[in-house]
């Protein structure tokens, strides 16, 4: 595999509040473009509103080949750099953004799954490339943790964030 000359998706930093503006000017280069987004409540004006929020704040992905278009990616307006190893950008790959996409609901947003699952539970996942695999359910995560398991996830270390409808309760041994 090229990374160079093969046509990949990437993660994009974009500044901060702007990937949406980000978003507009890297798909006006004629690529496709994917900004994730998820519902979340917030306080506006003293009453409580859904709100849609980038899933990984300050990130977005494009798919390009970057000996044709990093150049032009990286000084697009709203973006900060494309998430490299040096000089080399970082493809994500296809299964990852196939799994977020998966998760789109007809609104257009991220379905976050809002079953509860009990901190030390036992779980076991049950979909997805990390298929078979159990653990303990440690914590929830926050908008800048699910950023640094995206960014885990590009640089392949062994962190996993893992959607909780993929998961479910494995029985104590007795």
């Amino acid at each position: 595999m090229d990374c160079w000359r093969d046509t990949n998706w990437f993660a994009i930093h974009a500044k901060p509040c702007r990937e949406e503006l980000a978003a507009a000017y890297v798909s006006r280069l004629g690529l496709e473009v994917f900004l994730p987004k998820i519902k979340q409540s917030a306080v506006l004006w003293g009453k409580r509103e859904s709100v849609l929020k980038p899933l990984f704040p300050n990130y977005l992905f494009a798919r390009f080949c970057p000996a044709n278009y990093l150049h032009l990616v990286q000084y697009a307006r709203g973006v900060r750099c494309v998430v490299s190893a040096g000089d080399l950008p970082l493809p994500v790959d296809d299964k990852d953004i196939d799994l977020i996409r998966d998760r789109i609901a007809a609104d257009g947003t991220v379905k976050m799954n809002v079953e509860q699952v009990r901190l030390g539970q036992k779980v076991a996942i049950e979909a997805g490339p990390f298929k078979g695999i159990d653990g303990i359910f440690e914590r929830k995560i926050n908008d800048r943790q699910r950023v640094l398991l995206l960014l885990d996830a590009v640089h392949h270390h062994a962190h996993m964030l893992v959607e909780q409808h993929y998961l479910h309760e494995v029985a104590p041994v007795v």
